[in-house]
């Protein structure tokens, strides 16, 4: 198993408020970094394709109301989470992304790079989410 994980982020909102927004999967195309391609969504599921990548279908998995979004790969040749981990910090909650994936080492080691890159971005976009 290979972990990807965020920076943690403060948002500039309520756990629960950010948990309501992120959790409608509507509202990525937010955060969403521009080298993103052919991003669709509805409530509960969204897909998009990364350059050199297959498109990516996913959908929520599990939801802990105000503290964690699993989204789930949807037939995909590498089983994968996407977690959203949420802290409640007063009137601002922390967050933290993190992917969940059944790698070998060389398929790590080829996708390191970019994975760490897209959790960024998302991560520091979620600030003002």
């Amino acid at each position: 198993m290979a972990i990807f994980k965020s920076p943690e982020v403060i948002v500039n909102r309520t756990a629960e408020d950010f948990f309501t927004k992120i959790g409608d999967l509507n509202n990525l195309k937010e955060i969403i970094p521009s080298q993103i391609e052919d991003f669709e969504s509805t409530a509960t599921t969204c897909s998009f394709k990364m350059k050199g990548m297959p498109k990516l279908y996913l959908e929520i998995g599990e939801k802990i109301e105000h503290s964690k979004i699993s989204l789930t790969a949807k037939d995909s040749q590498v089983p994968f989470s996407l977690d959203c981990f949420i802290t409640e910090k007063g009137e601002q909650c922390q967050a933290r992304l993190e992917i969940n994936a059944e790698l070998n080492m060389m398929m790590k080691m080829m996708v390191e790079k970019p994975l760490t890159q897209f959790l960024d971005v998302l991560a520091s976009k979620m600030q003002n989410f």
